[in-house]
């Protein structure tokens, strides 16, 4: 009986795994975990929230680009004036004339680079009416009753600075535009006419002369497009007149002076 028992003991082994296989293959496999809900998820400050990007919102770059340097402004301006000439020649002006100042009239443009560095042109005119005169070796003037013109155009080229700073706002937010003192010089050609009604062939005067000059005025802005300026240009002539009549007697030659002027600015 024992002996039956243990030769037949393999196969009772072998009978058990066999049917021990199906019943551990039909064990079900455990659920999947749930997704965590809102509330096991990890809280965000209000500034997560903020700094978070709005969905459909273009990701920022890893580096913003630089910011590009802007160059020195240039703009363009007109101008109109009115001024008041006074001549070095005083002496030879009174002879012709009965005064050696005057009114004068003008216009030009420029342009001006940032807030300081500003360049003009410009173009004035002087002109009154007298007679023709002699004056004689004892200084006496003799009117000879000749109808006379006398006309002076000078134009210059102007170079200086302008000493601006950047305008502050005021009370309401809008720029506060202050006076604005300026200094500058330059070169130019002036024209010297004098014209006579029944004048003989040259007897009439037009020629040109090279000028050099310096001015300093103040600027008064109303806005960042208009404004008006005041200011002093002194104007060197040498070697224009003197070389005969009146102006030889009194031995003037610089045919300059001082020109007080007053400019209406439009700046675009």
């Amino acid at each position: 009986m024992s002996a039956l028992f243990r030769s037949s003991l393999p196969l009772v082994v072998l009978a058990v795994a066999l049917v021990a296989a199906p019943a551990r293959a039909q064990e079900p496999s455990p659920p999947p975990a749930a997704p965590a809900s809102p509330v096991d998820a990890p809280a965000r400050s209000p500034e997560d929230e903020a700094a978070a990007p709005a969905p459909g919102d273009p990701q920022p770059a890893d580096e913003a680009p630089a910011p590009k340097k802007r160059g020195v402004q240039v703009r363009a301006r007109v101008f109109g004036l009115v001024g008041f000439q006074s001549f070095t020649a005083a002496d030879s002006f009174a002879a012709v004339l009965d005064t050696s100042s005057g009114p004068v009239f003008g216009g030009g443009g420029g342009m001006l680079l940032g807030r300081n560095l500003f360049v003009d042109v410009s173009v004035s005119r002087f002109s009154a009416d007298g007679t023709r005169v002699f004056v004689t070796d004892s200084g006496e003037v003799l009117d000879l009753g000749i109808a006379t013109q006398v006309t002076v155009t000078p134009m210059d080229v102007s170079i200086g600075w302008r000493f601006a700073g950047a305008p502050k706002p005021g009370p309401t937010g809008k720029p506060r535009f202050r006076p604005v003192p300026f200094a500058g010089g330059g070169f130019g050609l002036q024209n010297y006419e004098e014209t006579s009604e029944f004048a003989s062939s040259g007897d009439d005067t037009s020629d040109s002369h090279g000028s050099y000059h310096v001015l300093g005025g103040m600027e008064l802005p109303f806005s960042r497009r208009l404004g008006v300026s005041a200011d002093v240009i002194y104007r060197w002539v040498p070697d224009a007149i003197g070389s005969g009549g009146v102006s030889a007697y009194y031995k003037e030659t610089d045919l300059g002076g001082a020109q007080v002027r007053v400019r209406v600015l439009f700046t675009f």
